[in-house]
């Protein structure tokens, strides 16, 4: 990078190459307006600021791990998108280790981005206790939890609402006249499907409606076990209508019912989580819970920040409302 390249940036956001600087390396407070023409001009020069000296002078190497359990599905994807983003801004790069949901995978990422010394590390777990990965933690790197926390965790985690949500898409189902009502979870240890079952076998219970285990199918969280679990719930007697607790199982279930020419909604109703461009197009348009998934990774990259710059030793937990978007399918 030529040696000028930070007075271009000054120049063309008409401010001092002192005010590059301060905005980079955040030292110094910067009016917000001021900041944002800094990085605008940075992203038009594409100008990459020498992270090497950076490191050097502040001691942190300004990389996050991030550690995810499926980059294929598209809410981790979507995440990732809303943690770059705010990092970027920062001055923060971000390396991303997946798991595909195995706790040996996951330990082994924690290993290695700890001894590439990263400055932070967010973490969506596929460990059910916390004793599972806390020998491999080191106390002095900062950790956010995102979407899902291992029991007897007390770090800062993000997530959403996600037994109020399920609630109320399952009490929406009852209003319509759906008692057979069926739900395909995700893995069983997940902290995200236990609220999620929570909230199906509450909307039942406070609707006076038995809940039947014959009705609950774990799905694995993958497009094979949405499929499969569909299968097996509609040799179930008078199933109406279905839960699906993701996106990747949801299309799986579809995917059975189309083939065996089961129709939506008339023969079974379906509610999925998640939203995405491929509901709406779907034969019919699906309803479903609307996560704010970008914002999920910015407020877990503001938390995790938050913490490297202020040494906090405090723990917050954020769930962030869902919205429950209704079309063709129930």
């Amino acid at each position: 990078m030529p040696t000028n390249s930070i007075r271009e940036v000054a120049t063309k956001a008409g401010v001092s190459t002192a005010t590059v600087s301060h905005v980079i390396n955040e030292t110094r407070f910067v009016a917000e307006n001021t900041r944002q023409k800094v990085i605008h001009a940075m992203d038009e020069l594409d100008y990459t600021p020498n992270f090497a000296a950076k490191t050097l002078r502040s001691q942190q190497t300004f990389t996050i791990g991030l550690v995810i359990p499926d980059i294929s599905n598209h809410f981790f994807t979507s995440v990732v998108k809303g943690i770059e983003q705010n990092l970027y801004q920062k001055g923060y790069q971000l390396l991303v280790g997946n798991t595909d949901e195995k706790l040996e995978l996951e330990i082994e990422k924690l290993k290695t981005f700890q001894a590439q010394q990263v400055s932070g590390i967010i973490l969506a777990s596929s460990a059910e206790h916390y004793q599972d990965i806390e020998p491999y933690l080191n106390l002095n790197t900062p950790i956010v939890f995102i979407d899902r926390i291992p029991d007897g965790t007390s770090g800062d985690y993000i997530s959403v609402e996600s037994e109020k949500a399920v609630y109320n898409a399952v009490q929406l189902l009852i209003e319509r006249g759906h008692e057979r009502i069926g739900m395909v979870t995700g893995i069983d240890t997940l902290s995200t499907t236990r609220e999620r079952i929570n909230g199906y076998r509450n909307a039942l219970v406070h609707s006076r409606i038995n809940v039947d285990e014959n009705l609950i199918f774990e799905g694995d969280s993958k497009f094979t076990g949405g499929y499969h679990a569909a299968e097996k719930l509609l040799t179930q007697p008078g199933i109406t209508a279905m839960f699906v607790a993701n996106n990747l199982m949801t299309i799986g279930a579809c995917t059975y019912f189309k083939e065996y020419q089961i129709t939506i909604p008339e023969d079974i109703a379906i509610i999925g989580f998640d939203d995405y461009e491929w509901a709406k197009i779907t034969d019919p348009p699906l309803s479903v819970i609307k996560q704010p998934v970008e914002k999920i990774g910015e407020k877990a990259a503001e938390a995790l920040l938050h913490k490297i710059k202020t040494d906090d030793s405090g723990n917050q937990s954020i769930r962030l409302p869902t919205e429950l978007i209704l079309r063709e399918s129930c």
